[in-house]
């Protein structure tokens, strides 16, 4: 099992795994699936995988084997089990149908036959068709020559998140600059207001930057492994280790989600 690299990682280090879902913030029923290989018992993938990232994080193991048994079992998924059921219902002789088998044939004979008789005498009607009149061919016409209009210049690539809108709004609508840079290893996805999605996993010194208009949305596996810049501004380390965080920028407005609706803070 994929969940097992992570159970032996954390009985040599003698941490109890309600211990360790205290600190990381996640309940221990289902770090005990992430072990176990219950991926069934888990929430959605987007979840799972922060879970997972996280976790292997926090235990130094690398996450991609588990994560690449999770991804198998999105993709293949476990067939229900059919049993068969004897029907009640009575067989029919064989004789039966042969009989409306020949009733069949011998209506379809009668009708060929009924259709294929000639009638003599009957003579074939030739068919005309009226003269089309000769149009004369009108002389080509010639297109005066016209002088070289002046290049167009081109216009400059639109900022990820900009699609969708008209030029004016783009032209007015500002634009923001995230710098993040990592001291833990920390996974990130970041959501545009145009839908566009890009998900990053940073290492210890590692920095990554976005351009976008109007909003985002961060989510954070690791908070406190990380800084935030915003327009040249110091954010500082959004949460603790471990924390599991989702936050709206440029407002720097923390979204938390309870029994399935999103709750802003």
């Amino acid at each position: 099992m994929a969940g097992e690299i992570l159970k032996k990682r954390r009985e040599e280090l003698g941490l109890g795994i309600k211990d360790v879902a205290a600190l990381l913030r996640i309940k221990a029923e289902y770090l005990f699936s992430i072990e176990e290989d219950q991926f069934e018992q888990l929430p959605v993938a987007v979840y799972t995988i922060g879970y997972i990232r996280c976790y292997a994080a926090y235990l130094q193991v690398d996450p991609e084997p588990i994560l690449a048994v999770y991804s198998g079992h999105l993709s293949f998924p476990q067939p229900t089990a059919v049993f068969p059921v004897s029907s009640s219902r009575k067989k029919v002789p064989l004789s039966h149908y042969l009989i409306a088998l020949m009733v069949l044939l011998m209506i379809a004979l009668a009708v060929f036959i009924a259709t294929r008789q000639d009638y003599p005498g009957t003579p074939a009607k030739a068919v005309t068709v009226p003269a089309q009149p000769v149009q004369a061919e009108k002389p080509p016409q010639v297109t005066p020559l016209q002088e070289p209009q002046p290049a167009i210049p081109q216009q400059a690539p639109q900022v990820l998140g900009a699609q969708n809108r008209s030029p004016e709004a783009t032209a007015l609508a500002p634009v923001h600059l995230m710098e993040i840079a990592a001291h833990e290893l920390t996974w990130l996805q970041i959501t545009f207001s145009s839908g566009a999605t890009e998900e990053v996993l940073l290492g210890p010194g590692m920095v990554k930057t976005w351009t976008f208009p109007d909003t985002a949305v961060l989510k954070i596996g690791n908070a406190g492994g990380i800084k935030i810049g915003l327009d040249g501004r110091d954010m500082g380390t959004p949460g603790s280790k471990g924390q599991v965080m989702t936050i709206a920028f440029p407002e720097n407005r923390r979204i938390v989600k309870e029994a399935g609706v999103a709750a802003q803070r």
